[in-house]
C-alpha cells in the first residue's frame, strides 16, 4: 500500500475534544467516519501518494516556511455536498489571512517538487463526520459552539488508515513570531 501525505494543523488537544463532544452529542448514524479528536486538524495542502520517493526532501523543504504564529476562530458548522445529505460536515473558521497566506507559503515552496498535490480552492476546516451512510435526509446541519484555539506550528502527516489515530506527525514545524 502506497502511503499518502499530507500538511495541515493540528487542533489543540482541549478544542478537539469539545468538538468531538459537540458532534457526539448530535448522535449521528448518517456518516461512516467520525474522526477520533486526536486526528482533528486543518489540510492546508493535500499531498497525495510519494511516487517519486520525495518526501524527505518536502520535509526538509518545508522547514524553511517564514511563518509567525496566529490564532484561528471556529465560527459553527459547515458541510460539503447536499444539506441534506452532506458528505463532509465540519466546524467552520473564521476569514483568516495569517492561515491564507501560510497555506500560499506552503503550496510555494512544494512548486519545485514533482508531486500532485491537491489544487481545490482552499476551504479552512476541521472535518467532524464524513462518509454519508444515512437513509434519512437531513434538515439542518447541528450548531456548534464558537471558540478560538492558537496556531503555534504545523506538521506533515502520513496517513494511517488502518489504525487510531489516521494522521501520524512525521515532522513538526514551529512558527516563529514576528515573522
Amino acid at each position: 500500500m502506497v502511503n499518502h501525505y499530507f500538511i495541515g494543523i493540528k487542533i489543540p488537544l482541549t478544542t478537539a475534544r469539545s468538538l468531538v463532544e459537540q458532534r457526539d452529542s448530535w448522535n449521528l448514524s448518517s456518516h461512516k467516519r467520525l474522526p477520533v479528536a486526536e486526528d482533528l486538524h486543518i489540510t492546508l495542502l493535500f499531498l497525495g501518494g510519494d511516487p517519486h520517493d520525495e518526501i524527505g526532501e518536502v520535509a526538509k523543504a518545508l522547514e524553511e516556511v517564514a511563518h509567525g504564529s496566529f490564532s484561528v476562530d471556529i465560527a459553527g458548522t459547515g458541510y460539503f455536498g447536499k444539506m441534506e445529505r452532506p458528505r463532509v460536515v465540519y466546524a467552520a473558521t473564521e476569514e483568516n489571512d495569517s492561515l491564507n497566506r501560510l497555506q500560499l507559503k506552503i503550496r510555494d515552496i512544494l512548486k519545485g517538487f514533482q508531486l500532485s498535490p491537491d489544487n481545490k480552492p482552499f476551504v479552512p476546516h476541521i472535518t467532524l463526520a464524513n462518509k454519508w451512510a444515512g437513509n434519512e435526509p437531513w434538515n439542518g446541519i447541528p450548531e456548534l459552539e464558537t471558540g478560538r484555539f492558537e496556531v503555534g506550528e504545523f506538521s506533515l502527516f502520513q496517513i494511517e488508515p488502518v489504525q487510531t489515530p489516521r494522521y501520524i506527525a512525521v515532522q513538526n514545524y514551529k512558527l516563529k513570531d514576528g515573522v
